[in-house]
């Protein structure tokens, strides 16, 4: 008995190892640039169950043999940072009264007819002209009648505005003037904006990286074979969703360049970047992009904060990023309550660091 029990626990404590090994992998892997490896890159879509698995072994060694809990407990430390993107855990802190309110949300073509119908207004934009925001940037926002209704009713409401491809900066501060973001690839795309504020100058992006293109058909097809339990059918369909998601990785990669360019360029001036990242917080691009800036959710909210919601895919993709020098976040959440589009908002509030303000 005792010689099977120390087979038993040498055979967890190898699955253990394993586990560790491919968490620690798919967090190294955001390192790798996607172009020089698209079918590694998506190793980092499995972190969540990587660390599921080794949250599992911590139960299991604490009810069957404690002294091992050591090694998933290490195992998940030496990823931390990586752990707090994906899950951050705050305590409350309530919003300072001179925050400025920031909202990023892919409204899917401004929730489309379904959110015409709900009344005179259009339902977003009610939302939006509602929710009293400071910054509001919007990507998917397509539909020629549904952006004079947006436009008609924030420049109302004494808000300045810029567009390009379905992205659209609403404001209260000044415009200084506003541009595009030439990216290296075929679609999506990015904007950008100089804000005044006293005597800081703050540089707006509003970013879609590219998508991943998976198509209702794809997805409806894997999820039917996931309900049926049919394994076969399952890697079938799995199949054609990982070349999709192999072929826009690089695209991505070589957005994201583009981007911590014209950021480091920009700094050490104020920056606030908001968008539709396409990527979870586990990948190459949030983790480029928060080797320089901040991320709003990290830094203040708790959980794991999906704001795309299409059924069978829950993940965050949207994000809003600052300068950690100019800004700190309070009560970053994301609104589940709007469910016309495929995405939620997320929101935060950003307060200035008045000793840095001016320099």
């Amino acid at each position: 008995m005792k010689i099977l029990k120390s087979i038993a626990v040498g055979l967890f404590t190898g699955a253990n190892v394993a586990t560790l090994a491919l968490m620690w992998i798919a967090c190294l892997v955001t390192y790798v640039p996607p172009e020089a490896a698209p079918r590694l890159s998506l190793v980092t879509h499995a972190f969540p169950a990587f660390l599921l698995a080794n949250l599992a072994f911590v139960v299991f060694w604490l009810v069957f043999k404690v002294r091992r809990v050591w090694l998933p407990a290490v195992g998940i430390a030496l990823v931390g940072c990586f752990v707090r993107d994906y899950c951050p855990v705050n305590l409350p802190s309530p919003a300072p009264a001179e925050s400025w309110k920031v909202i990023s949300y892919n409204t899917q073509n401004l929730g489309g007819k379904e959110a015409d119908a709900v009344g005179d207004t259009n339902a977003i934009v009610a939302y939006l002209a509602k929710s009293n925001a400071d910054i509001i940037c919007l990507q998917e926002s397509y539909g020629p009648a549904r952006q004079k209704q947006l436009r008609e009713t924030f420049q109302g409401l004494g808000y300045e505005m810029a567009e390009h491809k379905g992205q659209i900066l609403c404001t209260r501060l000044h415009i200084v003037s506003s541009d595009t973001i030439s990216y290296p690839t075929r679609s999506n795309g990015g904007m950008m904006a100089l804000l005044c504020d006293g005597n800081d100058t703050i540089l707006l992006i509003n970013n879609h990286f590219e998508s991943n293109h998976l198509t209702p058909e794809v997805k409806r097809e894997y999820r039917h074979a996931v309900r049926e339990h049919q394994r076969d059918s399952m890697l079938e369909e799995l199949s054609p969703m990982l070349s999709l998601l192999a072929r826009a990785a690089p695209m991505r990669s070589q957005q994201t360049d583009t981007i911590v360019d014209l950021v480091e360029r920009w700094l050490p001036r104020p920056v606030i970047l908001c968008g539709d990242f396409n990527d979870t917080p586990v990948s190459y691009t949030h983790r480029r992009l928060t080797s320089r800036l901040t991320s709003a959710f990290t830094q203040s909210s708790t959980g794991l904060g999906f704001t795309y919601h299409d059924r069978g895919f829950p993940v965050r993709i949207d994000h809003i990023l600052f300068s950690g020098d100019h800004f700190r976040s309070f009560d970053t959440h994301v609104d589940h309550s709007l469910c016309y589009s495929d995405h939620f908002p997320i929101i935060t509030f950003l307060t200035k660091d008045k000793e840095k303000a001016g320099k």
